[in-house]
């Protein structure tokens, strides 16, 4: 019986200080679902996984974790990679600012396909991620998704898109950071028949594009 008593006393423990740890880093109604870099980590290390369990409403599920052996976690990137040089005074490019209730672009979308919705909550002015409807992309201008709407491709991190403006899901672009941090963009077509999945970031022969 004293056994099982540990045992449940042990588990409490465990779950409250994972709470606390999870509210003192990254806050994922302010970047939503990603990987993100821990923005108190001197040693780029550590980074949360935000899971959405629903947009709407802005609820995600955090998951603090460490990179493994000697390899650092790339905000740019958003993985963990032995090639990274740890900047502990670099500002991960993860958050908007929301100065009044409203709509604004999310300036993490390379695509155009999301925005961010800003509500004051109890005096609080809160950011939730929200995404365009398939086929559509956020205009800025009319605060509006549409579907006519050309979205001007710029690079805010580094890493593989889709292209917006490929109807069939073959073209994607690469954005790859220079020495300088200047991120530059590159045009790519999927070889022979496969097509762009913008969840793996890969070509695949598999995926099946949405019409």
């Amino acid at each position: 019986m004293e056994g099982n008593l540990c045992i449940t006393i042990f588990v409490v423990v465990c779950l409250v200080w994972q709470a606390q740890a999870q509210t003192q880093g990254v806050n994922c109604a302010q970047t939503g679902a990603g990987r993100f870099a821990d923005p108190a980590d001197t040693t780029c290390r550590n980074y949360t996984l935000c899971v959405a369990l629903n947009n709407v409403t802005g609820q995600f599920l955090s998951y603090n974790y460490v990179c493994p052996t000697t390899s650092l976690f790339n905000p740019l990137t958003h993985q963990c990679t032995t090639n990274y040089v740890c900047n502990a005074n670099a500002v991960p490019p993860n958050t908007a600012t929301c100065t009044a209730e409203g709509f604004i672009a999310n300036p993490n979308s390379a695509d155009c396909t999301s925005f961010i919705q800003c509500v004051i909550q109890n005096g609080v002015m809160t950011q939730f991620p929200q995404t365009c409807p398939q086929g559509t992309f956020y205009n800025p201008a009319t605060t509006l998704c549409e579907g006519n709407y050309v979205c001007p491709v710029n690079c805010v991190n580094a890493g593989r898109f889709p292209d917006p403006t490929s109807t069939d899901c073959s073209n994607y672009f690469l954005c790859a950071a220079a020495a300088n941090g200047v991120l530059t963009r590159y045009s790519y077509t999927c070889p022979g028949t496969s097509l762009f999945n913008p969840n793996t970031g890969i070509c695949s022969s598999t995926y099946i594009c949405p019409q």
